[in-house]
């Protein structure tokens, strides 16, 4: 059943998904298809571009259009948008490839600055700073990216001698992505498994002890990947954590398993006498902890984003594949690997004494930590999720740079695109917004227009209807990328050149819809497309987080206060693993992060893993209160602390150890939750061994009655 497991792990499927879409929301997700159906994005599928150290060259321009026949002759191309448009521009009934025969070489440098629209070319097909020229595919249909990306990539001429040839694109950098994705799950999975491997022997006294639990979730952890395969599911970047998170999680219940099963042996019980003792004392707390882990990753399913809903589905999934494998195959290997029932000692740091002693300073250290709150801010950007490292990366900022950007940010404006008033509105916003910070430029059906005539025409009486004559007479050439041939509809284009937070999108998306207000009755403009989807997908995460997190809390406060039969004893169990979460925000909020997605999802999933020690803890407590009756509580505190201290300091001490290789990882999310989930593993300790005895004995009052015995 392993090993056919295992045969499986090859065929997992990764891919890279930014997660572009509101969950639930399918009547936004069909408008936004609606829209780009209406205004095919014309600014190509993937973008080759070439640089000079100097300023290009009519002559570069020619080489350009001489390269850019190379991909026209792929059978993947469909379209290529090169410098052509460049050399046909005619200026005084001469084209400019004609004026340069005409008046030089074509060695000289190339100007934009001299003729009616060749500013709009500026960005687009020649950078801002001259150097570089750009060509853009389109892909054509039967064809994978892939497929297309390949066949682009295995040109190998230049436009000129020692040109500096770069290839960027959304996709590309997606389809990049999928393969870091693949390479960064195995270099994970592997570090971490090694350095469990290494470190957690340094606390046990046999390689039994250590390796027979890890053995056994790693066995589960293999059943989880399997059913994902099975299931046909793609690995996504979200999914990066939850391998490591369920393989801690098994291991950490193996743990406490064994620690008991071990005591019971060295008793002097028998095999089948221990195994009973063993699931009589943490059987309960296993399901407990399984059962509240799973709340804090089903809680994700209510937030409105595809990857995250994702995410929270199969984790808690794997986390109940993990509790049943643990629960199942456990005691069949301590049958046939009993061990010599060695006890366990509790480690001399671990000593109630002397935890008591640091009870002041690390109150006062959590304090100031979680102090921090009030500076947190939220905000998330496309680029925050990519590693600016990887090459496809650096090339996509370079262009952002240089040409007019990766990205659009596209407003959908319906209204009677000839109306001098709508027209007059359009105008302000684009020469407004042109300079909003992040912006890199603009197109609109009015840019068109005016390079269809000259200006003095343009700007007459009746310009506007002359230059849409003009643009409807084109046949092919017609702009429908920008305005409907009813002239009823136009997509404004706005180019994101540089990193574009949610403030500072919620704050353009602010100026468009003021401009919006002052449009004639009737007419409406708003904001479209994909990006606008992923800055309201991000948001509604950043909202709906906190519905998950307040989802958590009532669920694991409700099952503490039906486990412990108390509804006091469950609030006070709550504040120990709230105290993580506060630090978390805090320390986020002293070193400047926001709160972003990888900060976000750890806040519902570590609310979850956190409590996993106080429901161990509070489940000794209450044995110890029904087995001695008369010991005051700070002395049941204690002694429970003693006996599953050790226990609780390894589960811990490997939930950071999987933490910190979330560091390694290629993606800044998946290193933030590794940073977060690093933080809580130790807060969580720190509370649950020290501010929880505290509250116990300050607030709890010993019971009237014995407790009845649990059957």
């Amino acid at each position: 059943m392993i090993l056919g497991s295992a045969r499986l792990l090859p065929d997992l499927n990764f891919r890279f998904n930014l997660g572009q879409m509101l969950r639930g929301d399918d009547d936004q997700v069909q408008d936004v298809r609606q829209f780009y159906a209406t205004f095919p994005p014309s600014d190509g599928h993937l973008m080759v571009t070439a640089s000079s150290p100097k300023r290009v060259t009519i002559n570069d321009l020619r080489g350009a259009e001489r390269w850019a026949e190379q991909f026209r002759a792929l059978p993947e191309v469909k379209e290529v948008i090169s410098p052509r448009l460049l050399l046909d521009l005619k200026l005084d009934g001469f084209t400019l490839d004609e004026w340069a025969r005409l008046g030089g070489t074509g060695d000289e440098p190339l100007e934009l600055g001299d003729g009616p629209g060749m500013d709009s070319f500026r960005g687009q097909l020649v950078s801002h700073d001259g150097k570089s020229v750009a060509l853009y595919l389109i892909r054509e249909k039967g064809f994978s990216r892939e497929q297309f990306h390949s066949a682009a990539e295995s040109v190998d001429a230049l436009p000129w001698e020692d040109a500096e040839i770069r290839v960027v694109g959304a996709e590309y950098i997606l389809d990049y992505m999928g393969n870091l994705l693949g390479s960064n799950f195995r270099s994970l999975l592997l570090f971490e498994c090694l350095a469990i491997m290494l470190l957690v022997p340094l606390f046990m006294r046999s390689l039994r002890r250590a390796y027979l639990p890890f053995a056994i979730a790693l066995s589960a952890l293999a059943f989880y990947l399997a059913l994902f395969v099975l299931a046909g599911h793609r690995f996504g970047i979200m999914h990066l954590a939850g391998p490591g998170l369920i393989l801690v999680i098994g291991l950490a219940d193996a743990i406490h398993l064994q620690q008991k099963f071990d005591d019971a042996r060295a008793a002097g019980h028998d095999i089948v006498e221990s195994l009973r003792l063993m699931f009589q004392s943490v059987g309960r707390a296993c399901v407990l902890t399984s059962l509240t882990t799973a709340c804090g990753f089903l809680s994700l399913l209510l937030a409105r984003h595809e990857e995250v809903y994702d995410f929270g589905l199969w984790c808690a999934i794997g986390v109940l594949m993990s509790f049943a494998t643990v629960m199942v195959f456990l005691p069949v290997a301590l049958v046939f690997f009993p061990g010599k029932g060695v006890p366990t000692r509790t480690p001399s740091l671990i000593q109630p004494r002397l935890l008591h002693r640091f009870a002041a300073p690390v109150t006062v250290a959590m304090v100031i930590l979680s102090a921090g709150i009030y500076r947190t801010t939220l905000d998330s950007s496309l680029e925050r999720e990519l590693p600016e490292t990887a090459e496809p990366v650096r090339n996509a900022n370079w262009f952002a740079e240089h040409f007019r950007g990766l990205d659009r940010i596209e407003v959908d404006l319906r209204a009677d695109l000839l109306d001098a008033e709508v027209v007059s509105v359009v105008e302000r916003m684009q020469n407004d917004l042109r300079d909003f910070p992040g912006i890199s430029g603009s197109r609109s059906y009015i840019d068109a227009m005016r390079m269809t005539l000259a200006p003095e025409v343009i700007e007459t009486e009746d310009g506007l209807m002359l230059g849409a004559a003009a643009l409807g007479s084109s046949g092919n050439s017609f702009p429908r990328h920008l305005l409907t041939r009813d002239l009823d509809r136009a997509c404004i284009a706005f180019y994101r050149a540089t990193d574009f937070g949610t403030e500072r999108y919620e704050a353009f998306r602010d100026r468009v819809e003021d401009y919006a207000a002052q449009l004639p009755e009737g007419a409406t403009m708003r904001l479209n497309g994909s990006i606008p989807m992923f800055y309201e997908s991000t948001t509604m995460i950043s909202k709906t987080m906190i519905m998950s997190l307040a989802g958590s809390f009532v669920m694991i406060t409700l099952i503490l206060m039906i486990v412990l039969r108390s509804a006091k004893l469950g609030l006070l169990c709550l504040v120990p693993n709230a105290i993580p979460l506060l630090v978390v925000a805090g320390v986020s909020g002293w070193l400047g992060e926001s709160l972003h997605l990888g900060i976000l999802i750890v806040f519902s999933v570590g609310l979850g893993l956190a409590v996993d020690d106080t429901i161990h803890l509070m489940a000794r407590y209450q044995q110890l209160q029904r087995e001695k009756p008369g010991m005051g509580r700070r002395e049941l505190m204690d002694e429970s602390i003693a006996s599953t201290g050790f226990a609780i300091v390894l589960t811990s001490v490997v939930l950071l150890i999987s933490a910190l290789c979330f560091l390694a990882s290629s993606f800044t999310t998946m290193r933030w939750i590794g940073v977060t989930l690093s933080i809580v593993a130790v807060a969580a300790l720190l509370a649950d061994l020290i501010v929880l005895p505290w509250l116990i004995g300050k607030f709890h009052r010993k019971p009237t009655r014995p407790l009845p015995a649990s059957s």
